[in-house]
């Protein structure tokens, strides 16, 4: 789904569904106009697609750095709620 603005693109969300799972797989507003509640929207939209597809739960992850405040922020105000998970990595 896109957000537009003034026939413009000013964020986007994709999402997968996985049986009773939607998967939040990238949301992103562009900078200029964050902390409108574009996300929220966009959010919001994805959520009631996925339950009207039958989805039981939502998931959606971001990173822990600075740079991923506003998506975490936007995902709690959706109403998703943060668990404290480590995910390892290893170059092979």
């Amino acid at each position: 789904m896109v957000a537009e603005l003034d026939d413009q693109v000013v964020g986007f969300i994709a999402y997968e569904l996985k049986g009773e799972r939607g998967e939040v797989v990238l949301l992103a507003v562009h900078p200029e106009f964050q902390r409108r509640g574009i996300a929220t929207q966009l959010n919001q939209a994805a959520l009631d697609e996925m339950k009207a597809a039958g989805a039981k739960l939502a998931v959606a992850e971001t990173g822990g750095e600075a740079g991923h405040a506003p998506a975490r922020r936007a995902y709690e105000k959706a109403g998703y709620t943060g668990l404290p998970l480590v995910r390892y990595f290893k170059d092979l």
